[in-house]
C-alpha cells in the first residue's frame, strides 16, 4: 500500500538537491524548492493522505547582506530623510547627521555609507529573519526560504552627548509583520514553529 503511495506522488520538477548533503551518504537527501513547487508538493501530499508535519523555523540575521544600495527605489525612499543616492547600487551618502539605534551607531553628513561595489564591508546593515519551511518525507527533507527585512522608521529625538546636543535624526528598526513571515498553505496543514531569536552575524564583515 505505502509504496503505491510512492509511486501517485511525483514532486515538480527541477528541485535542486544540495551538494553538500550528497557528500554523505548516511545522510538524507535535502532538496530546495521555489514557493510554488514547495505548495504543490505539499497538495499531492494531501491526495496520498501521507501524513506529515511542516516546519517553520526563522532566524534573525545582521550579516551584511542588505544594505541601502541595492534596495529598489521604493523601498530606499524610506531612507530618504537621511540618505541619498544617485540610481540603484550606487553608493550611498548620509544627507544629515543621524543614529543608528539598532546599531548603536552615529553618522555624520556626508558620510559614505553603503555602495553595491563594497557590501561586505557597509556601515550600514539591515537586519533580517531567514525564514524556512521544511518537510520530511519517506527519508527526504523539501524546503523552501526567503528573507523577510525589518521595517525601517526614522525619527527625531533629543539626544545629549559628547559629540550631539538637542534634537538628531534617529534610525530605528521594527521586525517584519507575521503575515511577510507566513506562506499561504492549504487550510489542512499544520505548521510547527521555530523561532531561533538569537543574532547570527557575520563575522567576517566589518561593523
Amino acid at each position: 500500500m505505502l509504496i503505491q503511495k510512492i509511486l501517485s506522488l511525483q514532486f515538480v520538477d527541477q528541485l535542486i538537491p544540495f551538494r553538500e548533503s550528497q557528500r554523505n551518504f548516511n545522510t538524507m537527501p535535502v532538496y530546495e524548492c521555489n514557493e510554488h513547487q514547495f505548495v504543490e508538493n505539499i497538495r499531492r501530499l494531501i491526495e496520498t493522505s501521507q501524513k506529515f508535519l511542516v516546519n517553520r523555523r526563522i532566524t534573525w540575521h545582521d550579516d551584511a547582506r542588505y544594505g541601502p544600495a541595492i534596495l529598489p527605489d521604493d523601498e530606499f525612499d524610506r531612507y530618504a530623510m537621511i540618505c541619498t543616492r544617485k540610481s540603484l547600487r550606487s553608493t550611498v551618502f548620509t544627507k544629515v547627521p543621524f543614529i543608528d539605534d539598532f546599531h548603536r551607531r552615529m553618522h555624520d553628513k556626508g558620510e559614505n555609507v553603503h555602495g553595491s561595489g563594497n557590501l561586505m564591508f557597509p556601515r550600514m546593515s539591515i537586519p533580517y529573519y531567514k525564514v524556512e519551511y521544511s518537510l520530511n518525507v519517506w527519508g527526504a527533507t523539501y524546503f523552501f526560504t526567503f528573507d523577510a527585512l525589518f521595517d525601517p522608521h526614522i525619527v527625531l529625538e533629543k539626544r545629549h552627548g559628547k559629540k550631539l546636543s538637542g534634537l538628531i535624526h534617529v534610525l530605528k528598526y521594527d521586525p517584519p509583520h507575521d503575515r511577510l513571515l507566513t506562506l499561504k498553505l492549504p487550510s489542512k496543514v499544520m505548521v510547527f514553529d521555530v523561532k531561533n531569536m538569537v543574532r547570527v552575524i557575520d563575522s567576517s564583515s566589518y561593523f
